[in-house]
């Protein structure tokens, strides 16, 4: 099918592949695919139009058969007129039916062909009455004239007016009709107006010929828009699932690699720690707080690729309540402003009114230590970074500025995007890893939370968190210190972890701790010390070698010892692993982990076993 024999409006520069020779240039390969397969577009609405179209037409074309049949019969006998009527009938079903099958073709040039075929037997067929034409009156030739005219009118919707389809349905009908119009006038009486009506006729033709080309032109372009957008629409919907696979890719990889520098990192802060419990020298001393601040900056960089892996999983879920805003502001000043200190840096305080709001406190204050430390980060010393809690319009905001090196207005929606760094083309670890400001977005996205950014290169930053206010007093901020209570002697620890090292380290840390401390690295060895030792609580890895894993080598413990505490703490940090070990209802810890966090664990997970005892269970004493 040549959907192109009318004029169609040049392609859109760019069509062609630009060469040395410019205008002279041959299209490219994929220039003519995609235009091979705009036309096979075309083509195929053109055909479910016509299809669409005929069913709706038969109505207006059996009209028209009924009088052109009426007509016929008075003049010509019933017999014929009926037989006529009959023939269309049958051609008008036979349309009705089967048309649908007979134009739907893989060759589009076939397809055209039938469809040219349909509409030039339709067309015969109406215009056989005008066989007769000499006997009919004036008026009824009028009449006739009038049906045959819009019948051919009407087909321009049916045929979107392309050329060759239309003409052949109107040329069977218009020919026959100028001629029978030229042909009836008598010679000395209505010669002139009988040859008027044939030339107005034939004229009548030709402007439907130049309605139809600007009806095909119309229908050509809305189609090859469509597909242009359907295009567009497939290429977008590639992008995204590209882009989503790539986001999955990336989530794997570095939970992957965190999970695999977290193990010797974890390794290597037990071992500190452990180190610095014993007597050391001076010198020695400085040389372990020095690998204590190290491990401290990987483990923080560590924890941010945690943090997006969290959120990417979408276990990270909020737990809103009541809370002072201002409080949970001087609070967070009163942490951070000695480290300002320390680096040069003012650290104010701008606090008018009691502000209170519904909110998550834990992840708010983990938002607003990635804003001070960007803050610190990105101020010389000798700057300054306010804290200011305010209430305006039924808002309760919270602002961190600071007088530093400021973000040009171009960078301000990039540096939300994760590992993005304005100015940092050396990747100075100082600087971190690029991920506070997204942790920061994504966190907010969470809470509800408005994140407004106001910078300027040269006069600093200024990221203002904005929340719905509420009214009333809020309950108390508590942040009060938990007293440091000592681990309860004899307590029993299982450490489950495929590597040795990781083993090891724990079992010096923990033996220095006063734990009694057992060591398996999978799940049979687990069931094993279960089955011969009273235990207090168990310390898993996630994932052990063979497939085995830490919540398989738990349920083996728990099936001697169904009150047994648990914990994991793991490196890994893929989403799916994350959500695995909250479905589990266990607490999961990250490593590389904190020795005072190992601390707080084993003192909870001992109160929580001694309370468990009262009643039966488990009692904190080894066998």
């Amino acid at each position: 099918m040549n959907l192109r024999e009318n004029p169609m409006p040049a392609p859109p520069a760019g069509a062609a592949a630009a060469g040395d020779a410019g205008a002279d240039a041959a299209p490219s390969a994929d220039a003519h695919v995609d235009e091979a397969a705009a036309d096979a577009f075309v083509h195929q609405r053109f055909v479910d139009m016509f299809v669409e179209q005929n069913h709706r037409s038969q109505a207006g074309l059996l009209c028209v058969a009924g009088l052109l049949a009426y007509i016929w019969a008075v003049r010509s006998g019933a017999a014929v007129g009926l037989g006529w009527f009959a023939l269309a009938l049958a051609v008008t079903g036979a349309r009705f039916v089967f048309t649908e099958r007979i134009v739907r073709h893989a060759d589009a040039a076939v397809s055209t062909r039938r469809v040219g075929l349909v509409m030039l037997v339709n067309g015969i067929v109406l215009a056989t009455p005008l066989l007769a034409f000499g006997r009919y009156s004036d008026l009824e030739r009028a009449a006739i004239t009038i049906a045959l005219v819009a019948s051919a009118t009407g087909s321009v919707a049916t045929t979107a007016g392309y050329r060759s389809i239309f003409l052949a349905f109107a040329l069977p009908m218009f020919l026959p009709l100028s001629a029978a119009w030229a042909l009836s006038g008598a010679p000395t009486q209505g010669a002139v107006a009988a040859l008027g009506i044939a030339a107005l006729v034939m004229l009548f033709l030709l402007v439907l010929v130049g309605v139809g080309k600007q009806a095909f032109r119309v229908f050509d372009e809305s189609c090859r828009i469509r597909f242009s957008e359907r295009q567009l629409t497939l290429k977008l919907s590639q992008a995204l699932e590209r882009e989503s696979d790539a986001n999955r890719a990336k989530t794997q990889f570095l939970a992957a690699a965190s999970h695999d520098l977290r193990q010797p990192i974890h390794s290597l802060n037990v071992l500190v720690a452990a180190l610095s419990q014993r007597p050391l020298d001076e010198r020695s001393r400085e040389i372990v707080t020095l690998l204590g601040s190290v491990n401290q900056t990987l483990s923080a960089e560590l924890d941010g690729l945690l943090e997006i892996s969290k959120l990417d999983a979408g276990a990270v879920l909020p737990e809103l309540a009541p809370l002072r805003l201002d409080r949970l502001a001087a609070t967070h000043h009163a942490t951070v402003a000695p480290v300002a200190q320390q680096n040069g840096l003012e650290c104010v305080l701008s606090v008018h009114d009691e502000v209170n709001v519904t909110s998550d406190s834990t992840l708010l204050t983990r938002v607003l230590g990635n804003l001070t430390s960007n803050a610190m980060k990105f101020t010389r010393r000798g700057g300054r970074i306010e804290l200011r809690v305010w209430q305006a319009h039924g808002r309760a905001l919270l602002a961190v500025a600071d007088n530093g090196v400021g973000i040009p207005a171009e960078e301000h929606e990039r540096v939300f995007r994760e590992f993005y760094q304005v100015g940092n083309t050396e990747r100075d670890r100082n600087r971190g890893l690029g991920l506070g400001l997204s942790i920061v977005r994504r966190s907010c996205d969470l809470l509800g939370v408005r994140v407004h950014l106001e910078s300027t290169p040269g006069v600093g930053t200024a990221v203002t968190l904005d929340m719905p206010a509420q009214d009333g007093s809020a309950a108390d901020l508590r942040h009060a210190d938990v007293q440091r209570r000592p681990l309860p002697p004899g307590l029993v620890v299982l450490v489950i972890d495929d590597e040795a090292q990781v083993r090891e380290s724990m079992r010096l840390l923990l033996a220095g701790m006063g734990c009694v401390v057992h060591l398996a690295e999978s799940t049979a060895q687990a069931r094993g010390i279960a089955a011969g030792h009273r235990l207090h609580v168990v310390l898993s890895d996630m994932r052990l070698r063979g497939g085995d894993s830490g919540l398989a080598a738990m349920q083996a413990v728990r099936e001697h010892q169904p009150a047994v505490r648990m914990a994991l703490i793991t490196g890994d940090t893929a989403p799916d692993r994350i959500r695995e070990a909250q479905a589990a209802g266990v607490p999961l810890l990250h490593k590389p982990l904190a020795p005072e966090r190992l601390f707080d664990l084993l003192r909870a997970e001992a109160a929580a076993a001694r309370e468990a005892g009262a009643s039966g269970p488990v009692a904190l004493r080894s066998r």
